[in-house]
């Protein structure tokens, strides 16, 4: 599969964008066709596992994993998870990784995203001529999910950009699941509504959370997420 980036896309103000502030949310970034592609291929053939923080570590459970906990014990893992997100510490959202192992027909989007239309497309947006490789996963955020705020800069990776791929049409912002961006004081700066075929860039230093989606959302939110690194990953 081939996932082709709009020909209307305008690098030069994206870049100059993204200088002001190591930002940009850059609008249907992506041919229509090729962001439905996407949705659909992703929607019909990935498998998510619910991703969180246990005992200090990030931990995964698949549905059955975790339907499959004695009632009490599963109460509990929740309460663990909400006792640490109020204190600014965790996550909870469904998580299907992308590497090269990744079995068909996933691997195109891992693929996609290391491809050099991609990373040069990138690189002339964000400056940044060193960026050679992708990280990647696919986010499925239901009704009650959240990711508390948090900065990505694991300086044992060489992550340099935090992205995201929004693949969930006709989102409402009511619904939550809202990219937010924060002042190191803590106090919110801006919100991003994960609007369809939309990539957002942003400097790993960013401050940022994912807002917890609604009770009443109607269906999850779906995204790519993850960084471009400066040296290839394995």
């Amino acid at each position: 599969m081939s996932y082709q980036i709009s020909s209307e896309l305008d690098t030069a103000s994206w870049a100059e964008e993204y200088q002001r502030d190591s930002r940009c949310r850059i609008y249907q970034f992506l041919t229509p066709a090729a962001a439905t592609e996407m949705a659909q291929m992703i929607t019909g053939n990935a498998r998510f596992r619910q991703a969180h923080i246990a005992e200090g570590h990030n931990r995964e459970l698949s549905k059955e994993e975790f339907s499959s906990l004695p009632p009490a014990e599963r109460q509990q893992l929740v309460r663990n998870v909400y006792t640490m997100a109020a204190r600014g510490v965790g996550f909870w959202y469904g998580r299907c990784g992308l590497d090269k192992q990744t079995p068909a027909p996933l691997d195109s989007l891992f693929a996609w995203l290391n491809s050099d239309q991609l990373l040069k497309t990138v690189r002339a947006v964000t400056g940044i001529p060193t960026l050679t490789s992708t990280s990647a996963q696919i986010t499925s955020f239901a009704p009650g999910d959240f990711l508390t705020r948090h900065r990505d800069d694991v300086t044992s990776e060489s992550r340099r950009v935090a992205f995201v791929i929004n693949l969930s049409e006709q989102w409402h912002p009511d619904w939550g699941g809202l990219l937010q961006f924060f002042h190191d004081s803590g106090t919110t700066r801006e919100s991003w509504s994960p609007e369809f075929n939309s990539l957002c860039l942003f400097d790993v230093k960013h401050v940022h959370s994912v807002t917890a989606i609604a009770p009443f959302a109607p269906r999850v939110r779906l995204a790519i997420s993850g960084w471009f690194h400066d040296r290839n990953q394995t």
